[in-house]
């Protein structure tokens, strides 16, 4: 019944002034389904099914305020009231106990009469890029490791979003900055660990040829006894000449348990580069890239970084505990083309990732299908092969289906 009353307490104090507001609705469905042979380590039984359902509304409260508000639904197919249980929201096993609060904000616009200047206060999404990605994924291929461990969705990937406060400078032209905080895990909940995120992460577009990110990310993490305070400082320039376009990351973490910043007494060797180039021949495109880690490089576990079907799913997976924080020196590379033909597009894609001081490396396989069955509907499908290089003993297929539905902006 908790949850209940707080969505009850988040509508009377939206309500009021919606009332006499222009409502904007969006929103979005996704159904994923998944089937791993031959995965050795996992729990008996290798497929899932999952629905995901976002209804989020947008309204004016007042000159330059606008209030949003969603509701996140997620359920493994046979849960809940589908498996028989009874529907029992005060021991977990309704319908409620599944939905998720997760944007409730206030937008102030033209703050100090300046109309460049704005902020976000409450609950909600945030894209900062590769290191900083809270709020609902489109990549669907990454839900799987949900049923293999056992995590509830999305308290582990911090799907659900954030709250804390993001104020922006945008003059609307070519540059765009944000500084934020984050409270992502309160430590004083049944969870017991702490993640705070403080931010801030600019955008500087020179010509139609080169933009530049900058970013730095200092973030508290700590569960139970053990803490850790760490810094991201990263820069990201891109270049697009004609049908080629390139990005190069550099990014260099700074950590220790007492407290301090820019330490670099736990993070001497943390550093990420990320090396990723296209060329768009139309309708093939081609594209490849590369991305090493030193020793000791860690990340809040809200990154975004794509390495296929299942490598994905094991990096998000990895970073509730410290992106790559026991794997070594790591190295990805990877090889890519994508074809589109009408309403089809099709991608094939080859990844070597592993330790740059082994020899032996994994290796995954992807072949991948969009149908657009119309610009807001899509089915998407694809088929993984995972191998080991040593003896070829290791071998895993892994296949996924699914479907999407948006509708709305903001």
């Amino acid at each position: 019944m908790k949850k209940f009353f707080v969505l009850m307490l988040a509508l009377a104090l939206f309500v009021p002034a919606v009332a006499s507001a222009q409502i904007n609705w969006y929103g979005q469905l996704d159904v994923f389904g998944y089937s791993i042979d031959d995965e050795s380590y996992s729990e008996p039984g290798t497929s899932n099914t999952y629905s995901r359902v976002i209804l989020g509304a947008n309204f004016d409260l007042a000159e330059n305020i606008e209030g949003n508000m969603s509701l996140m639904y997620f359920s493994t197919w046979g849960d809940n009231y589908l498996a028989g249980q009874q529907i029992d929201n005060s021991n977990d096993t309704g319908v409620l106990s599944a939905v998720r609060v997760t944007e409730a904000n206030v937008v102030f616009k033209n703050l100090f009469d300046n109309d460049k200047i704005s902020a976000k206060v409450g609950r909600q999404f945030y894209n900062g890029g590769t290191f900083f990605n809270v709020g609902p994924r489109d990549l669907v291929y990454s839900y799987f490791l949900i049923g293999m461990i056992g995590m509830p969705y999305p308290e582990m990937f911090t799907d659900g979003g954030m709250d804390g406060v993001v104020a922006t400078y945008d003059n609307r032209e070519n540059l765009k900055i944000d500084a934020g905080y984050s409270k992502i895990i309160n430590e004083n909940t049944p969870a017991g660990a702490k993640v705070n995120t403080t931010f801030i992460n600019a955008n500087y577009k020179f010509n139609d040829m080169w933009k530049v990110q900058g970013y730095l990310y200092d973030s508290e993490y700590a569960d139970g006894s053990d803490y850790l305070r760490f810094e991201i400082l990263g820069a990201k320039p891109e270049f697009t000449f004609g049908k080629l376009a390139a990005a190069l990351e550099l990014a260099q973490v700074f950590g220790d348990d007492d407290g301090s910043m820019f330490s670099t007494r736990r993070t001497a060797d943390g550093y990420f580069a990320k090396l990723d180039a296209s060329y768009d021949l139309n309708p093939l495109k081609v594209r490849g890239m590369y991305f090493m880690t030193g020793s000791q490089f860690y990340a809040p576990y809200t990154q975004n970084l794509y390495t296929g079907i299942y490598f994905t799913s094991m990096f998000r997976m990895m970073s509730g505990v410290g992106f790559f924080a026991e794997a070594g020196s790591l190295d990805c590379l990877n090889f890519g083309a994508d074809y589109t033909i009408s309403k089809f597009k099709f991608a094939l894609d080859y990844y070597r990732l592993g330790d740059r001081d082994e020899a032996n490396k994994m290796y995954e396989v992807d072949f991948t299908a969009q149908y657009n069955y119309k610009e807001n509907v899509n089915f998407r499908g694809g088929i993984a092969y995972l191998g080991f290089e040593d003896d070829g003993s290791e071998k895993h297929m892994i296949y996924v289906l699914s479907a999407g539905y948006k509708f709305g902006s903001k």
